[in-house]
């Protein structure tokens, strides 16, 4: 069973259907440090030499666990000019005298809005301590998190490898995520500036009563056409996309033509803030909020169980959902 919230947590599935251990891959955005430092850190931490692409992006090749990507997230930034966030968040002058090119602008944007981003290679799962010694080296070299300013929208992400493939343990994984997501999110305190951007935009209730329904057991075709029919987009809090299309690549893209998606047996978890300035905390802590999903997922009948449940609370919408809810969950993310 899982250790205790200091220590890092084991998941009860550890391997993956080929009988490895599972991997985990990590996005961290933050500001605060300019590209050299950043390399510079990784180097210091695990080795390796940098490739340099410009004054943007980089990779720290040949560390000890892999190869590491570090580079201004342009993608970031063009979402938020696509969705007037600037605007919304009284930095409307930004949006005057772009042109086309992001390059003109990213020094400017990155001191206020646009962060760094360290893209880490897929490790065991039981490596994430070791990542911390990274998170460490960037916190003392003076990075700056979701919280040091109101504009300042970013995110951790954890992509872990799934068990299986198939489309029971993923619905499983999703189902599981969707019926913890009100207690994970308050866990998290997600931050305000997160919030009102379009990046962690909940499932719609439609499409989790569609799944949770007891007769609901897809095979692939059926599971990725429903998902992509409810959720036309990456911005979800947890995006299944990148493990929709490892399973039928050519079915996600034929119905998403326009999206950037990188194929792989991973889930891609974004809602915990970039919390990389402030003293007590680590990837470990947000591995450990994420595990409740994991024990869930691995407990058929409870999560069957809590599903009934779930589904109950969605079709009544006159009861006070949120509060009760939650302290009908609240066991699940109690440490036995």
């Amino acid at each position: 069973m899982a250790q205790s919230d200091t220590g890092f947590q084991k998941p009860p599935a550890i391997c993956n259907e080929d009988g490895n251990e599972r991997t985990i891959g990590l996005e961290l955005e933050f500001s605060g440090l300019k590209l050299d430092e950043i390399t510079g850190a990784i180097m210091k931490v695990y080795g390796g030499e940098v490739e340099k692409t410009s004054n943007y992006e980089a990779k720290v090749k040949k560390t000890r666990f892999g190869d590491f990507r570090v580079e201004l997230d342009a993608e970031l930034f063009r979402e938020m000019k696509v969705r007037n966030y600037f605007k919304k968040i009284g930095l409307d002058t930004l949006e005057t005298g772009l042109g086309d090119s992001i390059e003109e602008f990213m020094a400017t944007a990155a001191e206020k809005v646009v962060p760094f981003e360290i893209v880490f290679p897929p490790v065991p799962i039981t490596a994430i301590p070791d990542m911390d010694d990274l998170r460490n080296e960037i916190y003392e070299t003076g990075a700056k998190g979701t919280g040091a300013s109101f504009f300042y929208a970013f995110g951790l992400h954890l992509n872990p490898e799934l068990p299986s493939t198939g489309p029971g343990t993923v619905l499983a994984y999703l189902k599981s995520f969707l019926i913890l997501y009100e207690s994970l999110k308050a866990e998290l305190d997600i931050d305000l500036s997160r919030e009102i951007t379009p990046f962690i935009d909940p499932f719609p209730d439609s499409y989790i009563i569609k799944i949770l329904k007891p007769g609901y057991h897809p095979e692939t075709p059926e599971l990725i056409e429903d998902y992509i029919e409810y959720n036309p987009t990456r911005n979800r809090p947890l995006d299944m996309l990148p493990m929709l299309a490892w399973m039928d690549e050519d079915r996600v893209r034929n119905a998403l033509p326009g999206q950037k998606i990188s194929r792989r047996p991973t889930l891609h978890y974004r809602l915990p803030n970039s919390r990389i300035d402030e003293p007590g905390w680590n990837f470990t802590l947000e591995w450990n909020k994420w595990m409740p999903v994991e024990n869930l997922a691995s407990d058929p009948e409870k999560l069957d169980s809590m599903a009934r449940k779930y589904l109950y609370h969605l079709e009544h919408p006159l009861l006070s959902r949120a509060k009760t809810w939650m302290e009908e969950i609240r066991d699940v993310f109690t440490p036995e």
